[in-house]
């Protein structure tokens, strides 16, 4: 640095005003600070001989809401300093702390959100190596994760001489949730944050940390108290061997979606986070008997037993976008690629009787009637729309498989996306990020056809629309979509029976009006009436004539 890089740092620093001390140790201070009145933001202070410059760019290249914001990077003679946006909130260690352990659709809604996080790091080759519950926030728009201090960039040349190591040679991590190769058997990659995310959720449904081996262990293995499929997950999450678990966040967040689709009902005494009614105790009431009421519903359709995640809680990490419904309102449709007429799928009663479900499922009752992508950086990002056909039933976790395919017509990737819920009557738009970094020839969508447990009578629905949004150039070419989400309809009354948060999803389109591109954010769902800002920034984007904004449920 020179002296005058020197001298506009100093001044930068000195501009922001502490407001307090979060921590102070051999490896950096951390403070609460703010600027002319606006933030409060984080300013950690490291120091040089700690500062890990380039992981720090690269977390400002991630593209999660659920990772730091970093709003600037400086450096003093004596410190490398990191300023980014404050989440405020509890740590996921004090939000067990009163509440125990949680029902298997809490514990997977959170855990999803956390994959989405995790998924984005391992996209940008940082392997985190410290996920526990003290290291999780839980905001008011959901997850949040913090402290990068042992992260890890994977990107195969950190051992001596610019080698790929063949183990950590450094034991790192916190005991019960540190994966195996973090004390020397093998080195760290992705597989080594899925272990430790395994364990999150362990934590989560069990109540217990993974180190009190003897109360955890017991309390996994009990029937009553942790799902089959919820504790198969841990399992193969958490195997010793890296090979035998998923082999990144995005392998187990798909994992998560077939659970939660599939689960025979909900353990634990806890519930959902709630960002918007506090009450607890009542929503626990409240769903108890809409649980009943479905099962009195439901026991005509499936002999064998009854499904019971009548109760919609919103999308585990997909992106689900705003509905439109009795209409299409989109551009560029293509058919359905399964091939039939779905609007024939239509129940003619209000009823849940057997005879409508089976008549709605001959025809699947979903259309996919838009879709459309690009891989701007090698990774797949689409966008599409799915009409529900069917005007008396909502279908539950809708399925899309997203398929790659090379010149050749070889399949390069291949993977099933699950969404939250499509109404009766209405077109849902979703987006959603695929493949493995290398930019395919062709993509297919294919519309899966639903189970008769996913099709549900809700009794009522919410829909959202999106006001003033507009697009503006920021630095380094990139483009911010900003506007407001409004609540139209609300037919839980706020108490958040199908959904806390709302997925906000840009649709690009080019001068036909195809789909070229789509990307999600998330906000706090707002209250029937009112409104919730929303920005979703974006860069390397495929050229484009026209955009749109879309809001739903998530």
């Amino acid at each position: 640095m020179d002296d005058m890089q020197t001298m506009h740092a100093m001044m930068l620093d000195d501009a922001y005003h502490v407001e307090q001390v979060l921590a102070n140790g051999q490896y950096g201070i951390t403070e609460l600070v703010t600027l002319d009145g606006t933030g409060p933001f984080v300013r950690k202070k490291i120091p040089l001989q700690f500062a890990r410059r380039r992981l720090w760019s690269t977390i400002a290249e991630c593209r999660s809401p659920r990772l730091p914001q970093i709003e600037a990077t400086y450096e003093l003679p004596d410190w490398f300093v990191v300023i980014y946006d404050y989440v405020q909130g509890v740590t996921l260690e004090q939000y067990m702390a009163e509440r125990g352990r949680l029902s298997a659709d809490a514990a997977i809604r959170i855990v999803a959100q956390l994959c989405e996080a995790v998924d984005e790091l391992h996209r940008c080759d940082i392997v985190h190596r410290d996920i526990t519950p003290a290291n999780i926030i839980m905001a008011a728009d959901g997850v949040h994760l913090i402290d990068f201090g042992i992260a890890r960039e994977h990107n195969g040349t950190d051992g001596a001489n610019g080698m790929p190591r063949s183990h950590d040679t450094t034991t790192l991590g916190t005991w019960g949730f540190a994966a195996p190769e973090q004390y020397g058997f093998a080195s760290t990659d992705a597989r080594s944050d899925v272990y430790a995310i395994g364990c999150v959720l362990g934590f989560l449904v069990t109540g217990v940390q993974p180190s009190d081996k003897n109360h955890y262990e017991r309390l996994l293995a009990d029937a009553d108290v942790v799902d089959s499929r919820i504790r198969a997950i841990v399992q193969q999450a958490c195997a010793f061997e890296p090979s035998a678990r998923p082999q990144d966040a995005a392998a187990l967040r798909r994992l998560l979606y077939s659970a939660n689709a599939g689960s025979t009902g909900a353990h634990g005494s806890g519930e959902a986070p709630d960002a918007v009614d506090g009450s607890a105790t009542q929503r626990k009431h409240t769903r108890w008997v809409m649980w009943i009421a479905a099962v009195l519903v439901m026991v005509l359709i499936v002999a064998g037993g009854i499904t019971g995640y009548v109760l919609l809680h919103g999308n585990l990490g997909g992106g689900l976008a705003q509905s439109s419904p009795d209409t299409q309102t989109s551009t560029g449709k293509i058919p359905d690629k399964n091939g039939g007429d779905s609007s024939s799928g239509s129940s003619d009663s209000s009823s849940a009787g057997s005879n409508d479900v089976e008549e709605a499922l001959q025809n699947n009752p979903l259309e996919l009637t838009e879709s459309g992508w690009s891989a701007p950086n090698g990774y797949v990002e689409y966008a599409l729309a799915l009409r529900n056909t069917d005007t008396t039933h909502a279908v539950q976790f809708p399925q899309v498989t997203v398929t790659g395919k090379s010149a050749d017509g070889s399949v390069m990737f291949s993977h099933t996306q699950v969404f939250a819920i499509v109404y009766a009557s209405e077109t849902a738009y979703f987006a959603g990020q695929a493949g493995d970094g290398e930019k395919p020839a062709s993509v297919e969508f294919t519309m899966e056809t639903p189970s008769a447990d996913d099709l549900l009578d809700t009794g009522g629905a919410e829909s959202f629309t999106v006001r003033g949004a507009k697009a503006r150039k920021i630095d380094l070419g990139g483009t911010t979509f900003s506007g407001e989400v409004v609540c139209e309809r609300d037919d839980d009354n706020g108490k958040g029976l199908y959904a806390d948060d709302i997925s906000v999803t840009l649709v690009l389109r080019d001068a036909k009006g195809r789909i070229v591109f789509g990307r999600n954010a998330y906000v706090a769902k707002p209250a029937k009436g009112s409104a919730k800002a929303f920005s979703i920034e974006t860069y390397d984007l495929p050229a484009y004539a026209s955009y749109d904004v879309y809001a739903h449920v998530y």
